[in-house]
């Protein structure tokens, strides 16, 4: 694992990283002599001045320390914070500690829950009228007071509202991911629909020529009862497939007719061969009569799916496929082994839909699915039952 990568995965190294810099970048600063920076128009009492001057570095030191704990608590991060940065205020104040209770007011309007982000800004409106108040009581003078106010709103109030404004992004792209999902599933859902309207068809021609048939030659009582079992099954599956269509088309409207034939169990094969070119596949698919159209190409929406996943996350990577029937309900296993190169390198090349997508397949049809990463190998699962809700039996 790379360090970038463990960067990116750990937010107590993100956390560490920042505090150290803070700490080196307000080192600099002390020793370029920028301390003494609140010796302005009200002096400050100077209550700890006989201290050495090798203190405020001990005051940086002990505020970025509270730094490493601002993500899991960071209102007690941000009291401890302002404890130092008071100290450090008798000392005559520093830019270094102005760092620090700068990035611990952020973290607060950032992690901190709704109750906390209101006592924080309560706080520092109080802060805020208390120094103004105090500089015009102790100056005389009310523009003393307005100069506070112009020094403390920019450093106490800007990391709130930047805090703010990143949760609102975020909240929006969460809305907009999820969005992006539903609107995965209701394409799903009209493309199923589409594919069962196909498969209704023809089962109703082949009830139609079969009936035809049947009437056009002489009566025979054997011919016309292996005739009418035929008509019988193909009404039967048309009418299976017809109650799947007409929850789906509940679940969603569908879109505009797709020509295009959806696959199926036979067409494995070649979905196999297709994607083999970048995988190594061991296939053990069994024979399974009498599959219901509508499983038979969730079977094979499924399979396309976790191929592609595993062409794009995994390239070069072995592959096991099991198609099995297990009593009532048939079983798709798709496993791949990990490996360290991706062939996606950017996040926009892999909309992360597919697995929503074929998730709400097996789900419609009363079934799951799961997909998940187990030990080196990632592993997609899904049960169909071949009688869904609603079914014909």
């Amino acid at each position: 694992m790379t360090l970038q990568t463990r960067w990116r995965g750990s937010t107590r190294l993100q956390d560490a990283g920042a505090a150290a810099a803070t700490f080196v970048a307000g080192l600099v600063l002390n020793l370029l002599g920028l301390t003494g920076i609140w010796s302005g128009p009200v002096p400050v009492p100077g209550a700890l001045a006989g201290l050495p001057g090798w203190s405020q570095t001990v005051l940086l030191a002990a505020g970025c320390l509270a730094m490493l704990v601002k993500r899991r608590h960071p209102v007690p991060a941000l009291a401890a914070g302002s404890v130092v940065t008071a100290a450090d205020v008798l000392l005559g104040g520093s830019f270094g500690l102005v760092l620090v209770l700068f990035d611990l007011i952020f973290s607060a309007g950032l992690f901190a829950t709704t109750r906390g982000r209101t006592a924080v800004t309560t706080a520092i409106y109080v802060a805020i009228a208390a120094a103004s108040v105090a500089g015009w009581i102790a100056a005389g003078e009310f523009r003393v007071a307005v100069f506070i106010v112009l020094q403390m709103t920019p450093l106490l109030l800007v990391p709130l509202w930047w805090a703010a404004n990143i949760r609102q992004q975020r909240q929006l792209g969460l809305l907009d991911a999820e969005r992006t999902a539903r609107e995965a599933v209701l394409a799903e859902r009209s493309a199923m629909a589409r594919d069962l309207h196909d498969v209704i068809a023809a089962h109703l021609s082949t009830t139609a020529i079969h009936s035809g048939a049947a009437l056009a030659r002489p009566p025979d009582t054997t011919r016309d009862r292996a005739v009418l079992q035929e008509v019988r099954r193909s009404s039967l599956a048309a009418l299976e497939e017809m109650r799947s269509m007409i929850m789906l088309l509940r679940a969603g409207d569908p879109a505009a007719a797709d020509p295009t034939l959806p696959g199926g169990l036979d067409r494995l094969p070649e979905l196999v061969r297709a994607a083999s070119g970048g995988l190594r596949i061991e296939t053990r698919i069994r024979d399974l009569p009498d599959i219901p159209a509508v499983v038979s190409h969730t079977v094979y929406r499924i399979v396309r799916e976790a191929l592609t996943n595993a062409g794009k996350h995994a390239p070069d990577s072995e592959v096991r496929l099991e198609v099995h029937r297990a009593g009532e309900a048939v079983i798709v296993s798709v496993t791949n082994t990990l490996t360290r190169e991706e062939a996606v390198d950017h996040h926009a090349l892999s909309a992360g839909t597919g697995i929503v997508s074929i998730r709400e397949r097996a789900v419609v049809l009363g079934g799951s699915l799961t997909a998940a990463r187990e030990g080196e190998h990632f592993l997609v699962r899904a049960v169909l039952p071949l009688r869904g809700p609603g079914g014909v039996s």
